[in-house]
């Protein structure tokens, strides 16, 4: 079957928003919360442990959506769907939504524990951190951090960009609330 004669049915289109509206509305909301730590004059640091989940629930999140438009297995009507949502919602190759390290660094999230622990002295580990860049990040190794000035998260010292991603993530949303509208069908170009 090639993905021309692929097709959703319309009955089962509702389930495919759904699925990722409940993923998208659940990013935004974490990151109305994580707006809510930046609305004060300066950030006072009792919340560092609140904002490095919230943007760990945020990658999570992330790559959830991820596996609807690149799915894991190569089962034919797997990367078919994949394709077809990839059209839906304009998702191309280049877009940082398939971005598989990000997605697995969560889901392998123990084993790449075990990895990033061989790797580095935990001594040598900053276990948290929520600021700005400061001149010893390039050195100094983290298991989280958030450098808001420049809007980084980096876990197990891996570092992502959460601008461009909220960005992706706020363009499908609007595409599902307008599908929403729609008795949760799909809307094409």
């Amino acid at each position: 079957m090639r993905n021309s004669e692929f097709e959703i049915h319309p009955f089962n289109q509702a389930f495919y928003s759904q699925a990722l509206l409940t993923k998208t509305r659940s990013i935004l909301n974490d990151v109305e919360s994580l707006n809510d730590f930046w609305k004060k004059d300066y950030y006072d640091c009792k919340n560092d442990d609140v904002i490095l989940d919230l943007l760990e629930n945020i990658i999570l999140s992330v790559g959830g959506i991820s596996r609807f438009f690149w799915p894991p297995k190569s089962n034919l009507y797997y990367k078919n769907r994949g394709e077809k949502l990839r059209e839906v919602y304009n998702v191309n190759d280049s877009s940082i939504l398939k971005n598989r390290d990000m997605r697995n660094l969560l889901e392998h999230f123990d084993e790449r524990l075990d990895d990033f622990l061989k790797e580095f002295t935990t001594w040598k580990v900053m276990p948290k951190y929520v600021g700005p860049v400061f001149f010893s990040s390039d050195t100094t190794v983290f298991f989280r951090a958030y450098f808001y000035d420049k809007s980084i998260f980096k876990i197990l010292n891996v570092e992502y960009e959460i601008k461009p991603i909220i960005a992706e993530i706020r363009r499908i949303h609007e595409i599902l609330l307008l599908q929403q509208k729609n008795g949760g069908r799909f809307i094409l170009g």
